[in-house]
């Protein structure tokens, strides 16, 4: 796994000019520190997608976005990936002695998350022998958060990789993601920009389309 270091600087919320050598220095101590932090771990399932349903869970789909999204595929990829724990431990230490290098931490864990999130659908992609599209998480547009707790149930995460939903439907460790995707050809993802998927047009962390 490798984090991206302009990634980690969009989830730090960096604008404008380059960073300076201090800067650089400590976004480069802050990534090694997750990479030798982070204990990531994924599961997933294939499912039927017929009506707007999971078919062999029996489990409707809410929200207009999440079907646009997987419109024209019979088959989605149900996934869930995390760091472990040891990564908000990590982090809450480090809220305790520097507030920069715990900003640099959570923004570089952010995009450690989704670099391995990234890298789990290539393998799914792999082991299928298939083209696995854009994934669409629980949040994103009128996808409904707490679909996260569904999901996660689905996948029994809590057992198989130790990642749990609250009540508040955050996810247990914080640095996690539960996601459906496309299976099917015309679905590659490379050409596509992260940000396009989600009508969030508001959001803070949101890139232009390259």
């Amino acid at each position: 796994m490798k984090i991206p270091l302009d990634e980690t600087l969009r989830y730090a919320g960096w604008r404008g000019q380059e960073p300076d050598a201090e800067t650089l220095s400590a976004l480069n101590r802050m990534c090694d520190s997750v990479l030798s932090t982070a204990e990531p771990r994924g599961v997933w399932a294939k499912f039927t997608l017929s009506d707007g349903k999971l078919k062999e869970a029996g489990y409707p789909l809410s929200g207009f976005d999440i079907l646009r999204h997987l419109s024209g595929y019979d088959e989605v990829i149900l996934m869930a990936v995390t760091l472990g724990l040891s990564i908000d431990r990590k982090s809450t230490a480090l809220q305790r002695n520097s507030a920069r290098d715990a900003l640099i931490f959570d923004a570089a864990a952010s995009a450690a998350i989704e670099a391995f999130a990234d890298e789990f659908t290539e393998k799914i992609s792999a082991e299928i022998g298939r083209p696995v599209g854009r994934r669409f998480s629980p949040g994103y547009g009128d996808f409904p958060l707490e679909t996260q707790r569904d999901l996660a149930a689905l996948l029994q995460t809590d057992k198989r990789i130790g990642l749990t939903v609250n009540r508040e439907y955050n996810m247990i460790p914080l640095k996690s993601i539960t996601a459906l995707a496309p299976v099917g050809k015309n679905c590659g993802r490379t050409s596509l920009n992260k940000c396009a998927d989600c009508p969030k047009t508001d959001c803070a962390f949101r890139t232009e389309k390259k």
